[in-house]
């Protein structure tokens, strides 16, 4: 069964992420699948194989295109269409919001699993940079902010 996921849901999804060696990454904030899950733009699924949660998927609309944020599923679960069916939801109520395209950064081990799904390799470099994170606002920042 796949439903919304909720709050309730987190402490079991990021097991699942973490399950799977290398994808949990330890920059990610502590509650970092709470707030992708609490998004005003998030489409946030799980899948239940009885009261067990065995696949996770996040996607996000984005004005300009569908983003997918996470999809992972349970590595005693894989090879079952589980992530095929989160996946093919999400598209569908990505398409019903009126995007018209979804993009992902995927690990690489599941590179084949979506070239499987029909999606391909788009004509783009993906880049990346660490931010570094900091608690003090900077000087411009304390005039622009209320008191």
């Amino acid at each position: 069964m796949i439903r919304l996921a909720g709050i309730s849901d987190v402490p079991a999804i990021q097991e699942m992420i973490k399950s799977i060696p290398g994808l949990w990454d330890e920059n990610w904030r502590s509650d970092v699948v709470e707030r992708a899950i609490m998004s005003g733009d998030a489409i946030a699924l799980v899948h239940l194989e009885g009261d067990t949660i065995d696949g996770f998927l996040c996607s996000h609309d984005v004005a300009f295109r569908g983003y997918l944020s996470e999809l992972v599923v349970s590595p005693s679960a894989q090879r079952k269409g589980i992530g095929g069916r989160l996946l093919a939801e999400a598209e569908r109520r990505l398409s019903e919001r009126g995007c018209a395209l979804v993009v992902a950064d995927v690990w690489r081990d599941a590179e084949g699993f979506y070239l499987a799904q029909g999606w391909s390799a788009p004509q783009v470099v993906l880049l990346r940079k660490r931010l570094v994170a900091s608690t003090a606002l900077s000087e411009g920042d304390r005039k622009a902010t209320p008191n």
